[in-house]
């Protein structure tokens, strides 16, 4: 009735579908330009950052933390590709139940043993090291044990604009750490 445009994207699946939407919305704005820029400096990032983390001597294992009540996300997501474009292998993903985001268990986040967790529920739910290790049996966790807990704010694990670049860099950072002290 405004006569106002909308613009209306789906989630984005992949980086790559991340970058069309961004020039789209430049397109639409009448910021063409300042898109393929931005896209342009994402995908350099990117690819510094894969080459960083490519090389390692072993593979490391991830547990992506949604909710203290251990809701995560497979490597058939957004954010499950983004650690897979880094190289590691998401627990999630051997969870015979709840599909894309499933609700994991305690008893099988700890039998996973991840090397490394990140926490999207920072500002949501307060999570960090010290409330993770408090938890039943996660004293015990590779990742919980060597400090490789990773906290992120919440918005920036769960959009797929040029700020995933930032969470992406978040990540590696602590996987090269991880690499060093090996």
């Amino acid at each position: 009735r405004l006569k106002i445009p909308v613009l209306v994207f789906r989630p984005a699946n992949d980086l790559a579908e991340a970058y069309r939407q961004i020039e789209q919305l430049g397109i639409a704005t009448g910021h063409r330009e300042k898109a393929q820029r931005i896209v342009a400096r994402m995908k350099s990032r990117v690819d510094a950052i894969r080459a960083r983390v490519e090389a390692r001597s072993r593979e490391i294992t991830v547990y992506h933390e949604l909710d203290p009540t251990y809701f995560s996300a497979t490597s058939r997501t957004f954010i499950g590709r983004i650690y897979r474009l880094l190289g590691l292998r998401n627990i999630a993903d051997g969870a015979a139940k709840g599909g894309e985001f499933p609700q994991l268990s305690a008893e099988y986040v700890v039998k996973s043993d991840p090397d490394l967790i990140v926490l999207a529920d920072t500002v949501c739910c307060g999570q960090d090291l010290s409330t993770v290790a408090k938890r039943p049996g996660m004293k015990e966790v590779t990742a919980v044990r060597n400090g490789d807990v990773v906290g992120v704010p919440d918005d920036v694990a769960s959009h797929w604009g040029p700020r995933i670049v930032d969470f992406m860099e978040t990540v590696a950072q602590q996987v090269e750490e991880m690499q060093e002290g090996a």
